[in-house]
């Protein structure tokens, strides 16, 4: 079963016989320039600013340094004896309030 080389090339030669050049559909010049000379809003124009790689990535470091910041800050201060014994009495009171229907109490005398 012998193929012939020009008979596979004359096929695709043919299949490009009936292309025609491609163009925009009507109108779409007239759109693209009212939307270029169209002024942003004000919310555009931020959005815009913001969606900037550089701006984003910068937004992003900030709050990554400013969350590690309030993180060692925490760590390092130390609790006053106040505050201990204010944060020791609230846990003890609410370790009062608790309690369950299964305690039953004793009538016999």
């Amino acid at each position: 079963m012998e193929r012939k080389p020009g008979n596979k090339i004359d096929k695709v030669m043919q299949s490009l016989d009936g292309i025609e050049k491609a163009s925009p559909a009507p109108f779409f010049f007239t759109r693209l320039e009212a939307r270029i000379r169209r002024e942003k809003s004000s919310w555009e124009k931020i959005s815009s600013f913001v969606a900037k790689p550089v701006i984003a990535f910068a937004c992003v470091c900030l709050v990554i340094m400013i969350n590690a910041m309030v993180i060692f800050s925490s760590r390092n201060s130390q609790n006053s004896t106040d505050q201990e014994t204010n944060e020791l009495a609230t846990t003890d009171e609410y370790n009062l309030v608790s309690s369950t229907f299964y305690e039953f109490v004793s009538t016999k005398p």
